[in-house]
């Protein structure tokens, strides 16, 4: 369990250094033409990423999935 924890530890990190690329991969392929994600959408993907990030580590260090 604790190896899932991790990942998306990981993930929370990407996205909170490269939120963009959360966007291009759900909505950046659809869009023809140049087209870029907003800035609402940057800053709370990395809001988002920030409260993730908190709570996974607050998981992985109090122990709640020990064998």
């Amino acid at each position: 369990m604790a190896v899932f924890i991790i990942l998306f530890i990981i993930l929370a990190i990407l996205n909170i250094v490269y939120p963009s690329f959360g966007w291009y991969l759900r909505y950046g392929w659809v869009v023809k033409g140049e087209s870029e994600p907003s800035e609402a959408y940057l800053i709370m993907s990395r809001v988002g990423g920030i409260v993730a990030l908190v709570l996974l580590i607050f998981v992985l260090f109090s122990g709640a999935f020990t064998y």
